[in-house]
This record gives C-alpha cells, structure tokens and sequence, in this order.
C-alpha cells in the first residue's frame, strides 16, 4: 500500500483561519470553467451517466464537481457508484470515505489532469488524503501529492472506480445535505429529514426508497457549514403540536444506509422553521449550537397538512412497515 505524502503544513493556526477555511469550500473555483453534462436515464434501476465533451482548458462539472484539464478535445462519460460495497475493505486498510465514488470512461482524446471531489473540511488534516482504486484485479491506494478545500488531484489517470480517502482519525468536519420529504394526502403533515455527506450515490438511493414510501421532495439550501461526524444533532420545530423522532441523531456514514428523523405536525399553520443543532458541551447540561434552519410553508407541502387527524394514526412506524420491495 502506498502511504500518504505529507503535505506542508498551514502556516496560519488561529481561530478565525480555521473558520475562513471551513466556509470557503469551493476556493479558486473561478479557475474552473463550468459545463452541463448531458444525462443518460434510460435505466430506472441503474445510476444516470453523465456525458461530457471540451475543447482544450480546465473544466469542472456542474453536477459532480468533477475538474479535469485537457490539451485537445476529449469526451468522456461517468457516473457515481455505492460506497456500500466497498466499505469492509477501505476500513480494513484504515481508511474512511471522503468523497464520492466516480467512475470515469474516456470515449475521445485524452485528460492531462483528473480532480476528485471530496466532502472534508481539510484545515487540520490535509496530510491523511489518499485516492482508492476500485480495480476489478484488486484495489489500489495512491499516494496524495495536492488538496485543496474541495478537491484532491489526481496523480494516476486510471478509468476505473474510484474515490478519496482519509486515514481513520479523531472525527473531522464534513460538508452535508439536509433531504426532506413529505407524506401527501394526509390531515396533518408528516415528514422524513435526513442529513448525510455530499454523496450523489447516496441521495440517488434516498430519493428512491422515499418515492417508492409515497413521500414527495421538498428542495431546501443545504447547510452553509462543515458539520462535525460522531456527533449528536437534534432536530427541532418551532411548533407547539410538533413530534420528532429520534430526540439525537448521531452523523455517521457508512456508505449504504441513512437514518432520518420524522417530524409530526397537525394542521400547521401559516410557515414555521426546523432547526438542526448539535451539543457543545456535556458537563452539566448540553448547550446546543444551530448548524442549519430552514422555512417551510404551505406550498412547500401542497398535498398534506389541512385537516384533523386521528392520533392513532400517527404513531412513529419507521421504513420497518413498508413493504419489502421498496428495500
């Protein structure tokens, strides 16, 4: 296994770097020209394949946040991939996920540079960085020789599966989504709130157990900040009829599945805000600090939400009850 090259270290250590680090997470993306890929869905069961073609320049994906840089025109193709699969054997080298699995197929010319997208604010451990090579003869780890906030470059232009990694460690800061989702067609208004790392593969399988539930999306911005994993998240309303289930949540990320609060609210009225917060402090009671809030109101659930309910139908069932082919 190739061992991760260590970078040099950030010269500035204070505080207020920290946070300016954390919250710049697409520095230099002015460098970068943007393109749309054209999607290819012609398989319900199968990821989408993104396609996309350049002339000589640098160039970032608008979905993937994909960069490569090219000397002539090139075409390429590639499409995202489960960590699920893959999770036993990227812990076994002592390794965790920090990005989302790409794989790449050029179909014309060739790339001078590939940039893999990762999730990891990077301002205390830009030296444990490492690319897996998902080769069907065997993985492969690269060594890592440039990072910057948002992205890992790579050093071996191989078209295979593959990822950035970090070496295990205390719990680091990541960049998330909050998904949300709602129940049509009932009196009071019922939702799922899920929060997990920027993994497109990840949301993909989200979105389609919950629309195979019957539950509907609602869009909200994602959070602003790096959000902090092992750490435990409430989520709250500021409602008085409002039931959410779990009281915590604590962000982990193993690749395949999610867990989710529910939210219960009975004829909300006019627009109201959730809250997602984790604890500072543990030593006499817990002081929570706001990491992402949003605003709903009723056009955000069209279908739900306007009439009285029986309590008994209500009761918090989880994807336990559903039916085994929405698994």
């Amino acid at each position: 296994m190739l061992g991760v090259k260590r970078l040099e270290k950030r010269q500035e250590a204070s505080r207020s770097s920290e946070i300016e680090g954390c919250a710049t997470m697409m520095q230099h993306s002015s460098n970068w020209t943007k393109l749309e890929p054209g999607v290819n869905t012609t398989d319900a069961d199968k990821a989408p394949t993104y396609s996309l073609q350049s002339e000589a320049g640098d160039f970032e994906c608008s979905v993937s946040g994909l960069r490569w840089v090219c000397k002539e025109k090139i075409s390429f193709q590639y499409h995202f991939c489960s960590w699920g699969g893959h999770m036993e054997r990227v812990e076994s080298r002592q390794y965790m996920p920090a990005g989302p699995v790409i794989d790449v197929a050029v179909t014309a010319g060739q790339l001078s540079e590939m940039h893999l997208p990762h999730w990891v604010c990077i301002d205390d451990i830009p030296d444990k960085f490492a690319v897996l090579h998902l080769d069907d003869c065997g993985d492969f780890v690269e060594e890592v020789r440039e990072v910057t906030a948002s992205h890992v470059k790579l050093n071996e232009l191989t078209y295979f599966p593959k990822a950035v990694v970090m070496k295990m460690g205390p719990p680091v800061k990541i960049s998330c989504n909050v998904l949300l989702y709602y129940k049509p067609n009932t009196p009071f208004l019922k939702l799922h709130v899920f929060v997990i790392p920027n993994d497109p593969a990840l949301q993909r399988k989200v979105d389609k157990q919950e629309l195979c539930y019957g539950y509907e999306k609602i869009t909200k911005p994602r959070p602003d900040e790096y959000l902090k994993m092992h750490h435990g998240f409430s989520l709250t309303a500021d409602t008085d009829s409002a039931e959410i289930q779990p009281k915590k949540i604590t962000l982990r990320y193993n690749g395949q599945d999610s867990n989710f609060y529910e939210v219960y609210i009975e004829n909300p009225k006019g627009c109201f805000n959730l809250k997602l917060q984790y604890a500072l402090s543990k030593k006499y009671e817990p002081v929570y600090e706001p990491v992402w809030t949003c605003k709903l109101q009723k056009d955000d659930h069209p279908k739900s939400g306007y009439g009285e309910g029986p309590r008994s139908s209500r009761g918090v069932t989880g994807v336990t009850t559903v039916d085994k082919h929405c698994e």
